[in-house]
């Protein structure tokens, strides 16, 4: 399940956010925290993306380009191997995936690029 949850952005954002105020014309950067904020709470830098959502999109999506072993792909930053697991589990509960793990007619026709949560659209799909 996607969480979209307020926090804190790294300092390397801070600083690359800092550095675009005025770059095409005079600009200021306006920081609303304290300089304690900055030094105690904010990290260094920010977790990938893949590590902090549901991957269920991009197994389906790998499976559509016929990578069968999605956790053998040489990811940048690698999300968990439980997560690839629980994704591969879900597809196959909503049947996007079949018992093998390869992409149904239902997960090759309309889970991909699909940009609705897949649960609900698997819940639409079978209350038609």
């Amino acid at each position: 399940m996607e969480i979209y949850e307020v926090q804190w952005i790294s300092k390397a954002s801070a600083a690359q956010r800092a550095e675009s105020a005025g770059r095409t014309g005079p600009g200021y950067c306006y920081r609303l925290y304290s300089s304690a904020a900055y030094s105690n709470i904010f990290p260094d830098f920010s977790l990938a993306k893949i590590s902090k959502v549901p991957v269920d999109g991009v197994v389906l999506y790998m499976k559509s380009m016929n990578i069968d072993k999605v956790s053998n792909f040489p990811f940048p930053t690698p999300p968990e191997g439980a997560a690839l697991d629980e994704a591969e589990r879900c597809l196959k509960i909503l049947q996007a995936l079949d018992s093998n793990g390869r992409l149904t007619p239902l997960g090759k026709a309309t889970f991909g690029g699909f940009p609705m949560i897949r649960t609900l659209y698997y819940c639409m799909r079978k209350s038609s």
